[in-house]
């Protein structure tokens, strides 16, 4: 039987959704402008309503699981459209929210370009390693000059 598989995938799909949901919520507030961050919460809050959109079916499902509905599914069958249908929706929600985000940097980019400001500012290491460094050149320099 395929339903234990299709509950299993079903599963699999909201526990990435939201994982997914919780790094952009945590980290778009912080790191996104307000027009931007309003886009990728008007994509993740659209999910559900979209996915009902396009999940409903046209006719009345059966009420038993091995009848065949108007449309010629079972009520199996119907549950993998339907999970099918989330993962799709759910690909298209990432896809709005990754558009924001690429579309915030390229912009933050563009504008440091015409600041005159390189476009990734090169790492800084941490002082700690900042400090071996020293002292390791500054150990150089004492054996060089005996």
């Amino acid at each position: 039987m395929i339903g234990p598989r299709i509950e299993k995938i079903k599963q699999d799909i909201v526990d990435m959704l939201r994982k997914a949901v919780d790094v952009v919520s945590r980290h778009a507030g912080a790191a996104l402008p307000e027009p931007a961050r309003r886009r990728v919460k008007m994509y993740i809050l659209s999910l559900p309503s979209r996915w009902a959109a396009a999940s409903t079916p046209s006719q009345p499902t059966p009420a038993t699981d091995n009848a065949v509905a108007a449309n010629g599914l079972t009520r199996e069958e119907e549950t993998g459209w339907k999970v099918l249908t989330l993962a799709g929706e759910s690909l298209q929600m990432l896809r709005g929210v990754m558009t924001v985000v690429a579309d915030t940097l390229q912009s933050a980019e563009e504008w440091a370009g015409r600041l005159g400001r390189n476009k990734r500012a090169p790492v800084t290491p941490p002082e700690s390693i900042r400090d071996e460094k020293e002292k390791e050149n500054g150990q150089d320099e004492m054996i060089t000059d005996e």
